[in-house]
């Protein structure tokens, strides 16, 4: 009995007492020009134990030159600093061509930030007074490669996807004709921010049944993912020519 308990204690003592591995940790960097912006964005994320500042960078080159050697998940970054804007950071890190999300936080809400945005890559926007259970959700999000959108920013894509829609719903040839019904809401459920498995519980349909739907929405309309869907419907040529 004694050589048998013998030989159990290093399988029993490796199953109780070996370190558990650690859970993901979502490191991210900030981009501002205002240390005071950076500090209060670190103080909301303070409670979030799978979401880690790693770095910060007060421009965009120096944001840039920490990218190109640190693992990062996501960036969050303003669009207004002196010198180099954020959308040349959004840019940027498209060139670095790593799986790595830009989400901006900026008090512009206007149209044509939003869409240049977009156009540029960015993954997620928000605006500078979100509250820090959204800003960690947003993150979240856009680390499982997801995009994702504050309500004030969806209300002001959507009044001008449906504003370029009415110009063009008489057009044999436009989204409306491309989609059937239940492919136009999804893509309006998309647009507006939600992800597959919120759109499923909204519409009381599967989760295999959206992803579905987006296959065929993005097969019909040429793109490759998500941020090349939301490209295209905000595109004003899209709605003029299709």
């Amino acid at each position: 009995m004694s050589g048998q308990l013998s030989r159990l204690l290093p399988a029993l003592f490796f199953t109780q007492f070996a370190p558990k591995a650690a859970p993901f940790m979502i490191k991210v960097m900030l981009v501002d020009d205002h240390q005071i912006i950076r500090d209060g964005i670190k103080q909301l994320l303070t409670d979030e134990t799978d979401i880690k500042v790693m770095a910060e960078a007060p421009s965009v080159r120096d944001a840039l030159r920490i990218a190109e050697v640190m693992p990062l998940d996501v960036i969050i970054t303003d669009l207004s600093m002196p010198g180099t804007s954020g959308f040349e950071l959004i840019k940027g890190v498209q060139q670095l061509n790593r799986n790595l999300k830009v989400l901006v936080l900026s008090m512009h809400m206007e149209e044509a930030y939003i869409k240049k945005a977009i156009e540029s890559g960015v993954s997620g926007y928000l605006p500078k007074d979100i509250s820090k259970y959204e800003l960690a959700q947003a993150i979240h999000t856009v680390a499982q490669g997801e995009m994702y959108f504050s309500a004030e920013v969806s209300k002001v894509m959507m009044g001008t996807m449906l504003k370029k829609a009415r110009k063009t719903e008489d057009d044999s040839g436009s989204l409306q004709a491309k989609l059937t019904q239940r492919e136009r809401e999804i893509l309006r459920l998309l647009v507006d921010g939600m992800s597959s498995p919120e759109i499923a519980e909204k519409l009381f349909i599967s989760h295999r049944t959206v992803e579905n739907h987006r296959a065929n929405i993005m097969d019909k309309l040429k793109v490759r993912n998500t941020i090349e869907l939301v490209r295209k419907v905000l595109d004003s040529e899209f709605w003029e020519k299709a």
